[in-house]
């Protein structure tokens, strides 16, 4: 990453604690360039997650729980309060789970970022996650099959959801950030892997938006393991963990260490 950009990103951030008086946690980077598969002209999706003071939390009214800083063609930074953070945790909600994951990391608070993975952990369920990631690759093949070319950065929407369902099944864990370590540890049929290696050449060539001819090959296999990962939820069985004392004191725990109580 450019060092000067990621400054910038950190000057913002410290930015939104001044302005907001609260203090962030963990920040990290999200999107094509956390994936590992952005274009040279790709945006900077930083995402955080942050903490107020004891006191905003005891008021009868509802806060907001979400920050949105800076949206333009460079920047993308937007935040999750603490207990929005937990609540999504609670559900084992995929997006969430991934931000903890993330190895490009701008602000993080190690110890406090250890109970929120070990929470995370403690929450997982591999059903609504799989949900998750089975509908962003059903949609987008949708998207790209309803023309004769597609943005090259829409075939890596769907490949990325599928490598993570895929490593799901078989690990019965949350999948890397990295799309190529997610891959690599699923073992994909050999003549993807290379397809999928020639398509991250070009893409590294190509701006953003530049579109490419439907790949038939990449198409079928999308269309296969969608249809596979819709049968295996058919039969999936949900059990969820409701110690939800363990996430409350996690909270209070935070915020305590946080400010120091």
């Amino acid at each position: 990453m450019d060092e000067k950009i990621k400054q910038n990103i950190i000057e913002k951030l410290h930015q939104i604690e001044a302005k907001h008086d609260m203090k962030i946690i963990l920040a990290i980077e999200s999107g094509s360039r956390g994936w590992g598969f952005a274009a040279a002209d790709a945006d900077y999706d930083c995402r955080f997650i942050y903490v107020h003071k004891a006191e905003r939390y005891l008021s009868v009214f509802e806060m907001p729980e979400f920050i949105e800083h800076e949206l333009n063609e460079t920047y993308d930074i937007k935040g999750y309060d603490l207990k929005r953070a937990i609540k999504y945790i609670v559900k084992s909600q995929a997006v969430i789970n991934e931000w903890l994951s993330s190895n490009v990391i701008y602000i993080k608070n190690e110890s406090i970022i250890q109970r929120l993975q070990s929470l995370a952990a403690d929450f997982f369920n591999p059903v609504p996650i799989s949900h998750h990631y089975l509908s962003l690759a059903r949609k987008m093949l949708a998207e790209i099959t309803a023309s004769d070319e597609a943005k090259i950065k829409k075939y890596f929407y769907i490949l990325r959801p599928i490598a993570n369902l895929n490593f799901i099944h078989q690990y019965n864990k949350m999948p890397f950030m990295e799309y190529d370590k997610t891959l690599e540890a699923t073992a994909p049929p050999q003549d993807i892997f290379n397809a999928v290696q020639e398509l991250k050449k070009r893409k590294a060539s190509l701006p953003e938006h530049d579109k490419i001819p439907t790949h038939n090959q990449l198409i079928e296999y999308f269309s296969t393991e969608i249809s596979k990962f819709e049968e295996i939820l058919r039969e999936a069985k949900q059990q969820k963990n409701k110690d939800y004392v363990s996430a409350d004191d996690v909270f209070k725990g935070i915020i305590g260490d946080v400010w120091k109580l």
